[in-house]
């Protein structure tokens, strides 16, 4: 005999509009999970990679122009990678299994999750992983820039996905100035931004995502060469029903992202009107990005 949490629990729930893991097209089946400091562990190295996504290509360079207009139309696509450290984490079984019994198992990104042995011939069976190598995302962004050396940006998408899902809708904004233009002849380009996300899939999902940040590089006709330094937090709300044995429960879980601090190299080439970007992020999680403008 075998126990298991099951919860109505569409949590793989970003595939539906913004990421490209095959896994997550049965996000409409119910699945196994956890409730409490488990459900924590279990899901937060998919909330670090979702907000280091969200907090990357955000900006193509370090140069804003003071008072020249420009408006740039992108599409920005990230792709963050987990390390072995973000596989497993320590368990507990749910307060239902005896004996009690703690045991390292899948991460929601791991493999197979482990299996205990209790009291009767019992067995508690912890949830397996997806076993993901990597977590992509990809957003339209709209830029508005050349006041006075600032430019803003805008990130929207919102699409009525089910009855039961609801919508799916994605929010950032951000903004950047130009420190550079304060220094007289300032041989590369520095700015400072701020950018924020906020991402929900009806009332099952909500995370907000936010990241200050700063650049320095240097614009040539053609290419673009840059580095940056940046500071990320991300934090969700999960709320779905936990059901075992003929109980339910309501479950709310608030956690945070390990996403924090981050370093960026990349460079750009210009080519006739468009411009396309490739950096690479690293720190508290690795990512790679691109956007074409």
């Amino acid at each position: 005999m075998r126990f298991s949490a099951k919860v109505n629990f569409t949590f793989l729930f970003f595939s539906i509009l913004f990421f490209c893991h095959p896994a997550f097209a049965q996000f409409e089946s119910l699945i196994e999970r956890y409730t409490g400091e488990n459900a924590k562990k279990y899901v937060e190295p998919l909330i670090t990679a979702f907000g280091a996504d969200l907090n990357t290509s955000i900006y193509r360079n370090a140069k804003i122009d003071k008072n020249k207009i420009h408006i740039f139309i992108s599409l920005n696509g990230m792709v963050a990678f987990f390390s072995d450290n973000q596989r497993t984490f320590n368990a507990k079984t749910e307060e239902h299994f005896y004996p009690p019994q703690e045991v390292e198992t899948a991460t929601i990104v791991g493999k197979e999750g482990a299996i205990v042995e209790g009291t009767g011939g019992t067995q508690f069976q912890f949830p397996d992983g997806y076993n993901l190598k990597s977590f992509s995302v990809s957003t339209p962004m709209i830029t508005v820039g050349g006041f006075y050396g600032t430019e803003v940006s805008f990130r929207y998408f919102s699409q009525n996905v089910s009855e039961d899902l609801g919508t799916v809708a994605l929010l950032g904004l951000g903004a950047r100035h130009s420190i550079s233009q304060y220094i007289p002849n300032s041989p590369v380009d520095i700015a400072v931004g701020y950018f924020y996300h906020r991402f929900h899939i009806g009332d099952i999902v909500k995370t907000n995502s936010s990241v200050v940040h700063a650049e320095v590089g240097k614009s040539l006709a053609f290419f673009d060469f840059y580095g940056g330094v940046s500071y990320g937090w991300t934090t969700a709300n999960i709320q779905y029903t936990y059901s075992d044995q003929g109980i339910t429960e309501g479950i709310d879980v608030t956690l945070k992202g390990k996403n924090k601090f981050q370093m960026t190299v990349g460079a750009g080439i210009n080519v006739l009107v468009f411009h396309l970007h490739l950096d690479y992020s690293f720190g508290s999680q690795r990512v790679v990005s691109t956007g074409l403008w």
